[in-house]
């Protein structure tokens, strides 16, 4: 797959700062062929913009002119299946760019060890879509990759659901629908009542196998029966996922 992506920013030494890192990161990891091409705004962008021209799309959220919100809006009039990755200096931001489905988003002053674990995550998705779940939060539907959810939690009449970045939803959903939709897919499992987590968010169970301990500090009992085949389920992800980095 050849990549086409843009990165937009109205501080000239940032955009091409990033450009050249993007670019790095490609040729030390991916063979494919990709453009990156940098705009001074919004309005720069929307003048050539057209359905499929882009696959990826950064967006800083704070310009002049046009800003980041104000742009993605009118590229999800123009192309709904775009990529947004936002670029923010406050995570405050993010949350106002979230109803209308970023990918990920960056804090400034980013690390490049960041970005290049986002890149890759984004290329993975882009070779291989990720299913979507649409989770309903008061009026607004959110459309969520299934690999941006860490777990899902029942609180009494609603649902949380834990996102893989930190951020978390909270939904008038059944739990019932996301166990429906997700145990479909081999990375989730249910633990135990009520509590549904994403293995590949997974960072180690406890020594004595009661508890798994996720990437972003949560951690998650396991139910005292059925414990034993919970843990061979997880198992037996691990070794698949190892095999498949190691055929890589």
């Amino acid at each position: 797959m050849d990549f086409r992506i843009a990165v937009v920013d109205d501080q000239r030494r940032d955009a091409e700062k990033l450009q050249q890192n993007i670019h790095r990161w490609f040729s030390e990891n991916y063979s494919s062929k990709r453009t990156v091409k940098c705009f001074a705004d919004g309005e720069d962008l929307l003048r050539e913009f057209k359905p499929a021209k882009y696959d990826i799309v950064f967006l800083d959220i704070l310009m002049n002119r046009l800003d980041g919100i104000q742009t993605a809006d009118r590229l999800r009039e123009i192309d709904n299946k775009i990529m947004l990755i936002f670029m923010t200096s406050s995570k405050e931001y993010a949350f106002e760019a979230f109803p209308l489905h970023p990918f990920d988003y960056i804090i400034k002053p980013y690390k490049v060890e960041t970005l290049n674990k986002l890149l890759k995550e984004a290329v993975k998705f882009l070779d291989t879509p990720d299913p979507i779940m649409t989770i309903r939060v008061s009026r607004s539907n959110y459309e969520v990759p299934f690999g941006k959810i860490s777990a899902v939690l029942s609180r009494d009449h609603a649902v949380e659901v834990v996102m893989s970045d930190g951020n978390c939803l909270l939904c008038t959903m059944k739990f019932a629908e996301f166990e429906e939709a997700l145990c479909k897919d081999k990375r989730f499992i249910a633990c135990n009542r009520g509590i549904l987590i994403n293995m590949e968010c997974v960072a180690s169970l406890t020594r004595d196998k009661s508890t798994f301990i996720m990437e972003d500090g949560y951690e998650y009992p396991l139910k005292i029966h059925g414990r034993a085949q919970i843990i061979h389920q997880f198992t037996q992800y691990q070794i698949l996922r190892m095999r498949k980095k190691c055929s890589q």
